[in-house]
């Protein structure tokens, strides 16, 4: 990826930069800041040369002083703040800044995510090597507090004071916050640069669940997993640029989640690559947690799920349903399907079909609080139907054959609830 001389005017630019940008870092904001401010300081350590990236900010229709950043600090590198009038979703933000884009390699980061001075070149170095690659550190993300704010809840509060009682230098930001009940920042730019923010730093709860499900078994480059695009999370997620010339833009969903690992699995069905990267370690500010985000979040799956209607993406509602199953099951499952169906000629695809409805109707189910009961006869099968006949001599075979033993269990899951 060579540089080329070139000059372009950009009137929301610092200045005015004569090299084609190798990178594109692209950050929606709503009402983030300081921690916006504070992840554009982490990204001033970075090992790439300051004039091969770029930083597109999208202040997405924030009332706090995120469009202020540009005029009140100066950064190495070219900042670009691009403000909505109207809050228009993560998704659409990301997207308005895609069109602006001009690095070869755009990398997503979440408003309140920290870096170390390795992440660019990370991701830049493994997109040097496959063209048709999407590279994610969301697994491994770690959590940190680099304030302390009065809408954390119990949980936070107590995690928070447990790691400030462990540095004499902070003590005073909790006694402050616990007499005028004002938020705290407890890092400011050189506390950044110089990692100092990492004695605050906690193991996320999912990142034990990810190591063991899916890193422990199938490598950072997720050699053999079938569902790689479950790490196509945009808090730290790169591609080409040309991906979305290609495939289209995120879908903007409404609120909160689902899109982005949609455009994981859209470019996992086009043949795509994943990587894992582990190191450098990412770091996601605390903040207060809204319960919405649970119902968009679900509303979003929802929307996915009818997008597509296969078995390959339908099959994770197993991780959902009552007594759910684990990723790493989940993915033998699959394994079991194809595996049947290459095997048989076809012969199991009406077995296979009515698993997949099956699976379609738990998704229905769950996404209007409805309960998850009577798949079968959602799926077209209803007792004495000649379907549930015929679906239940095959369920039989697959017994007699002493095989499939995990397809067997997620069928068996998902007739008794």
């Amino acid at each position: 990826m060579a540089l080329h001389e070139k000059r372009r005017e950009h009137p929301n630019d610092q200045e005015v930069y004569h090299y084609a940008m190798l990178i594109s870092v692209i950050i929606p904001s709503h009402n983030k800041f300081p921690q916006n401010l504070l992840t554009l300081f982490s990204l001033e350590q970075q090992t790439v040369p300051p004039n091969q990236y770029e930083v597109i900010l999208i202040d997405d229709a924030s009332s706090d002083s995120t469009s202020d950043i540009p005029h009140n600090w100066s950064f190495p590198y070219r900042l670009r703040l691009l403000k909505l009038p109207v809050n228009a979703g993560r998704p659409a933000a990301r997207n308005a800044g895609i069109r602006i884009a001009e690095g070869e390699i755009v990398i997503f980061l979440d408003a309140e995510v920290l870096v170390e001075p390795g992440f660019l070149e990370s991701h830049l170095s493994l997109h040097q090597q496959d063209s048709r690659l999407l590279a994610s550190g969301v697994l491994t993300m770690k959590g940190v507090y680099t304030q302390l704010d009065p809408g954390f809840n119990a949980g936070q509060l107590n995690e928070a004071y447990r790691l400030l009682s462990q540095q004499p230098s902070l003590h005073s930001f909790w006694n402050d916050f616990i007499a005028t009940g004002k938020p705290q920042q407890l890092f400011g730019r050189e506390e950044i640069h110089r990692g100092a923010f990492r004695t605050l730093a906690v193991q996320k709860p999912f990142e034990a669940h990810y190591e063991e499900e899916i890193l422990q078994l199938h490598g950072d480059r997720l050699l053999g997993f079938h569902l790689p695009w479950l790490i196509s999370h945009t808090g730290n997620l790169s591609v080409a640029r040309t991906v979305f010339q290609q495939f289209g833009l995120f879908e903007e969903y409404s609120g909160y989640g689902w899109d982005d690992l949609e455009l994981g699995y859209r470019l996992h069905l086009q043949g795509f690559r994943f990587a894992h990267i582990r190191h450098p370690y990412v770091y996601h500010q605390e903040h207060p947690v809204y319960p919405s985000v649970n119902i968009e979040a679900q509303t979003n799956f929802f929307l996915f799920q009818q997008k597509y209607r296969q078995i390959s993406l339908l099959v994770l509602l197993l991780c959902y349903i009552p007594n759910p199953m684990r990723i790493h099951h989940v993915h033998l499952v699959l394994d079991e399907v194809y595996r049947l169906d290459a095997e048989s000629s076809g012969i199991y695809l009406p077995l296979i079909g009515t698993f997949r409805s099956m699976l379609e109707a738990a998704g229905y189910l769950l996404r209007f609080n409805q309960p998850v009961s009577n798949l079968l006869t959602h799926a077209g099968c209803p007792p004495g139907s000649p379907g549930r006949e015929h679906f239940e001599a095959q369920r039989s075979a697959l017994a007699v054959s002493g095989r499939w033993s995990m397809l067997r269990e997620a069928l068996h899951r998902l007739i008794v609830l």
